[in-house]
């Protein structure tokens, strides 16, 4: 083991429409699964929880559910294969969640704000985050990308609408997130994947408002979970 921390790691990422609104659906239980990969080794690790109460972000304010959790980061500078060759890596370490952080003997979870309630556009959401737990001490987050992305949905033009609409994530997958994460502990890094996943369909949903164009992406570039840029209507004089 190269070196060992801990970090908030994320269970559910959660944008909303300026103006609008998006929430994640409580009772069902939500499963963060990591991957590191290097030439032919590969770690996995699962973060899991039963959401109890639904998880609100308002206004263009992005939300995350984090799980407090201890990460190992393992070297991988050269790995045998059947004799007589070696395979190179691709990255020089790997990384793995050993499980939860225990506070006061139990998992430590905590809803943490990524961006403001008033944002317009998710194109500079944060890639980290640093929230305290209960006496004051802070940590910082594994790195992830949930924000706006080149990987279009389409725009909705809500200019005339005389109603709120209402967006699913899928209607068809339990998936709702595929997005690039990172692990940074003590100068070691390692980049992996994170899939975010529940135990049924339309588990996230997202309200726009009358009065505003919204152009929409797949959140972090592969989503399916959405990503928001607003612009209002002008009103000539």
């Amino acid at each position: 083991m190269a070196a060992e921390g801990v970090l908030w790691t994320p269970i559910i990422l959660l944008n909303s429409p300026y103006a609008g609104y998006a929430s994640a659906t409580q009772g069902l239980t939500y499963t963060a699964t990591y991957t590191f990969t290097s030439g032919p080794v590969t770690l996995t690790s699962q973060v899991l929880t039963q959401l109890s109460q639904t998880i609100y972000a308002n206004n263009g304010q992005a939300v995350g559910l984090f799980r407090l959790d201890v990460w190992a980061i393992y070297s991988t500078e050269m790995v045998a294969v059947p004799y007589p060759a070696y395979e190179p890596c691709t990255q020089s370490y790997v990384a793995q969640d050993l499980g939860p952080a225990l506070v006061n003997n139990a998992p430590y979870y905590k809803v943490i704000q990524i961006l403001p309630p008033g944002t317009t556009t998710d194109q500079n959401e944060p890639n980290q985050v640093y929230a305290t737990i209960y006496n004051g001490t802070g940590y910082y987050s594994v790195t992830f990308n949930n924000g706006f992305s080149n990987n279009l949905v389409g725009t909705y033009d809500m200019c005339s609408a005389n109603a709120l609409m209402t967006l699913f994530v899928s209607s068809t997958s339990t998936t709702l997130l595929t997005t690039g994460v990172g692990i940074s502990i003590n100068g070691y890094s390692s980049s992996g994947s994170a899939t975010i996943q529940t135990t049924t369909t339309n588990a996230w949903t997202y309200t726009l408002e009358p009065g505003y164009i919204y152009m929409i992406s797949k959140a972090g570039g592969q989503g399916p979970a959405y990503a928001f840029e607003a612009q209002p209507v002008m009103v000539k004089g």
